[in-house]
This record gives C-alpha cells, structure tokens and sequence, in this order.
C-alpha cells in the first residue's frame, strides 16, 4: 500500500477513503477502549495469496474429478457461483467497519440502534457465506454420486472444496477490495504528482482540529498530527491528511494515565471519521444528517 510521505501534502479523496473500509483490520485495546481499525490494512499478502490458492486447490479437485468421469460442467458453475458469492457478502463490510467504529464514541442512546443494525448486516454477511459453504457441499455430493465410493480420493476432494470455502470466506473479499483500494489510491496520488501538488491536496497551513474531552493530556507529535493546548487552556487535536491508526495508537501510547488514553481513544476515532467523510478541500461527503448524528466534535481546515 502507498505510504504516506511526510514532506508531501497528499490526501485522497473521501471515496477513496470509503474504500479503506473495505480492507482487514487489526484490533487494538488502551485501557479498556478497543479500537476496530479505521485507517490501516493489515495481512493483504497472505489474503492474495489465500486467494490465489483457492484456484490453485480447487483447479486440483476439479481435474480430479474430470479425470474420474465426473461431468464438471456444475462443478464449475459452482465455482464461478462461489467467487460471486465472496464479493456480494464482503460488499457489506464497509457498513460493518464504519458500525464497529461508530460505537466506539457514539452516545448510549445511539449505541442500541447501531448494534441492532450492526447484528442484522452480519446476519446478511453470514447468509452469503453459508451460501458458500453449501456449494462446497454441492461439488462433493456431485463427485460422490458419480464415484460412488468414500476413499482417500473422495476424502482428498472433500478436503480442497471446504478448504477452498473457507479461503473464500476469509480471504476472497478481502484480496479483491483491497486491490481496488490500493489501485484507487495509486491512481490519485499520481495525480497528485502530475498536478504538481495541487489536486488531492490539503492546505498546510489549516489543520483539522478537534477539541479533546480530557482535561489534561501530554502534548505530543506524531508525523504531522499534534495535540495542543488552545489559548482557552483545552486540548486540541489538530491535523493534516490522514490520521493512520499507528499514528492515533502512538499518540495515546504516549499518555500517561489510564483515563487519558481512554479519552483519547474515543475522540481520536471520533476524530478519523471526520477525516473519512471529507475531501482534502474540507468538503463533507456525507448527508448532513448523518453527519450530525456521529457526534463528532467539530472543527475545520
């Protein structure tokens, strides 16, 4: 994935923001907070590659199959059926990923709508994945009615159909939006290069600023991202482009007490939300409603 430079004021836009959703996360707790994952992609080598062997295993069981007089015709339908399958039921992390973040910092009285929401499109998620499973069983009851016999062969086929189901479940999506993520995000910092730094590009000089709910925080840098006192003697978090979760878990990292990090936690993933609704000129991608309904604490380039 693209790394973020620090000598370069690039920021890609909210749709390619919105795509990030889309990538595995990696969890983090500070002091009893846990953050999903908002801006970070992790294990995308070993999901392409998880990817890749599904044909690989499969492709295997298939000519398997063929080469024990089985017509494969359906067996690979059923394969086409399962790559379809795996793109439809990963098309709902997006809203999964942006719930779980969501009830990291939302008020109680909204948490209960979102877990409800949240509940009911992993439901729908999981549907797709049974689907998955159940054409996994359908290619080995299509080779068993031919072959007939439960042998190492059949035990053999068994095997690379389930094995190819769960690599579907756990990596196909996954390899796929990432891909789509990373080219997307390519593609606008080539942009960038080529406008010579005026396309997808923030003002350096007008950071995003939160006000910050703790009282007292340590002062710290990471990158281009600060927390600051104000004038009124409040804490601020201000920042430039995006804010990546290594760069939020190294500021909390750096507090001290508990409730520090903890506060932190909440009104730094408050914080990242705002970045993923807007474009690098600071307008905001999203319904005001919607926007309005996060609680984010405001503030502006």
């Amino acid at each position: 994935m693209l790394e973020f430079q620090y000598d370069e004021n690039f920021e890609p836009s909210s749709n390619t923001k919105q795509w990030w959703l889309y990538t595995h996360k990696t969890e983090r707790s500070f002091a009893g907070v846990t953050l999903p994952g908002l801006f970070q992609t992790t294990y995308y080598e070993w999901q392409m590659l998880g990817f890749i062997l599904i044909f690989i295993i499969e492709g295997a069981a298939t000519y398997w199959c063929y080469q024990e007089g089985v017509i494969i015709t359906a067996i690979l339908a059923s394969i086409f059926v399962d790559l379809v399958l795996a793109i439809v039921a990963h098309v709902f992390q997006k809203d999964i990923c942006r719930m779980k973040n969501d009830l990291v910092y939302e008020s109680d009285v909204a948490i209960g709508a979102i877990k409800r929401k949240l509940a009911s499109t992993l439901l729908k998620q999981r549907f797709f994945y049974l689907l998955i499973f159940i054409s996994a069983l359908f290619k080995i009851f299509w080779f068993f009615s031919v072959y007939g016999i439960v042998d190492a062969t059949t035990l053999f086929i068994m095997t690379c159909y389930l094995i190819g189901a769960i690599l579907h479940i756990t990596c196909t999506g996954y390899a796929i939006f990432t891909f789509i993520f990373n080219r997307k995000l390519a593609r606008e910092h080539n942009r960038y290069l080529d406008s010579k730094h005026k396309e997808f590009a923030f003002d350096p000089s007008r950071p995003l600023r939160s006000k910050l709910s703790a009282e007292q925080l340590i002062e710290t840098e990471v990158g281009r991202h600060a927390i600051v006192k104000g004038e009124d003697g409040r804490f601020y978090l201000e920042t430039f482009g995006v804010l990546t979760d290594a760069q939020l878990w190294a500021m909390i990292g750096k507090q001290i007490e508990p409730e520090q990090k903890r506060s932190l936690a909440v009104d730094g993933v408050k914080h990242q939300v705002l970045i993923l609704q807007q474009d690098p000129t600071g307008e905001i991608q999203e319904s005001p409603s919607e926007a309005g309904g996060l609680g984010i604490v405001a503030g502006g380039r």
